[in-house]
């Protein structure tokens, strides 16, 4: 079987074109001994890359992977395709199908989506359309029939994350993302404990059949045989992210990484943490290890707000102990921020400016709160009819605008907050 996936970044926030999932179900079919080709889509005229492939790459089944605000361009391409090639099969997984897989009743271009892990079940699924056997009876597919939506069940979150292939960087163009990059980005971990209404990691977890989100690890040897080899294949690299949402979670498997890390990669890296869940000693020990760039999502300076409508449960004195700790041992700091949440006011923002003032990060920054589907946040929205569905479907400006029915002197307050971020935060 040939299978032609496709990453969408088409204003994308993320300027590393890397998409992890996608490399992993690159890689979990390439070793079921699928041929696969990765295309990464920037821009719209880079579609042409796709109609290219349809002819020369000549795919039975094409992947495509979204987040939310890149799902009104795979309708598109997929509706094209459909035009060009209607007897190959397409599909679309991510996020965005994971957590709203009412998305398919949008399009009719899209045979199916899939919901939640799919390394194993997007195998099955290849292994049926080889065989001519009904594709809409694998796990973890929806599809439509007769206008209505069908959900199969999912097979739920893989425990054991040692059982998959590494992530493929061979077929994947991973030097797209060296290249766009000053490191090369790594993510072990899977999944997130902590409640905040925002984020879609909770989301995703009941999409596979758990009440709630847990951390998941390869364990710390698989991580470090993935780094070797992939500095190993790329030899140009010299700093590295690992840009799992809480690095660390696990005290026995951070302590049993860094311990591999310093004596196997020596390679400055950089990481994402919470600070309250950090002490002298984890930051001295990622020193130790070669840590030399710390973010921390701060989020919000108001309590009322951090706490009670994110829901981050962390509190002011931890995020300044931990920016004084990073400044003790020499780490650089980046402070991770959101503004435009329902019932934020002006003044609580501020109070998110002086947070950022008082901290003195290396750098920092500020996304505009987005909406996702399947959020406790997200929903709030939708069912009080907060979203501007008619911007929703063709935005791609997410996190950099609001898709939020704000009067607009509000919005253009949000948009000059995003636009002179670094000078109000730093006066």
């Amino acid at each position: 079987m040939k299978v032609l996936l496709v990453y969408t970044n088409i204003n994308g926030f993320h300027d590393d074109n890397y998409s992890f999932g996608l490399a992993s179900i690159a890689s979990s079919a390439r070793k079921a001994g699928h041929e696969v080709k990765v295309i990464i889509v920037n821009t719209v005229q880079c579609f042409q890359k796709i109609k290219d492939a349809l002819f020369s790459f000549n795919p039975n089944v094409i992947g495509f992977s979204s987040v939310s605000s890149q799902f009104s361009f795979v309708k598109d391409f997929a509706k094209e395709l459909k035009t060009m090639r209607p007897e190959i099969i397409v599909v679309c997984g991510g996020v965005h199908p994971t957590i709203w897989p009412e998305c398919i009743l949008e399009t009719d271009a899209l045979d199916a989506v899939f919901i939640g892990e799919s390394e194993l079940a997007f195998v099955e699924f290849l292994e049926k359309v080889a065989r001519k056997e009904p594709y809409q009876l694998c796990d973890n597919v929806a599809y439509v029939k007769q206008g209505l939506l069908f959900r199969n069940k999912c097979k739920g979150l893989i425990d054991n994350l040692d059982v998959l292939p590494f992530p493929d960087r061979e077929v994947y163009p991973y030097m797209e993302t060296l290249e766009k990059t000053v490191y090369a980005p790594f993510h072990f971990s899977r999944g997130c404990p902590f409640p905040c209404t925002y984020c879609s990691n909770h989301a995703i977890a009941k999409a596979n059949g758990r009440e709630k989100s847990s951390s998941r690890f390869p364990s710390p040897e698989y991580c470090i045989r993935e780094i070797e080899e992939t500095i190993n294949n790329f030899k140009m690299i010299r700093t590295i992210a690992i840009v799992d949402d809480i690095f660390g979670l696990n005290k026995r498997w951070r302590d049993n990484f860094l311990d591999l890390y310093k004596k196997k990669i020596k390679i400055p890296f950089m990481c994402l943490l919470r600070a309250d869940i950090v002490n002298e000693k984890f930051i001295k020990d990622l020193k130790n290890a070669g840590c030399y760039r710390i973010s921390f999502g701060i989020e919000s300076g108001n309590e009322y707000v951090r706490n009670e409508i994110m829901k981050r449960k962390m509190g002011t004195d931890a995020i300044i102990n931990a920016f004084d700790l990073c400044r003790k041992y020499a780490i650089e700091t980046n402070a991770i921020n959101i503004i435009g949440v329902p019932g934020e006011t002006e003044e609580m923002f501020l109070d998110t400016i002086n947070l950022n003032r008082k901290i003195r990060p290396t750098s920092t920054g500020v996304n505009i709160f987005y909406p996702y589907h399947g959020t406790i946040l997200g929903d709030y929205c939708f069912k009080n009819d907060l979203v501007d569905l008619k911007k929703l479907e063709d935005f791609s400006n997410e996190r950099r605008d609001t898709v939020l029915n704000y009067p607009a002197d509000w919005c253009d307050k949000l948009l000059y907050y995003h636009r002179e971020w670094l000078y109000v935060s730093e006066k």
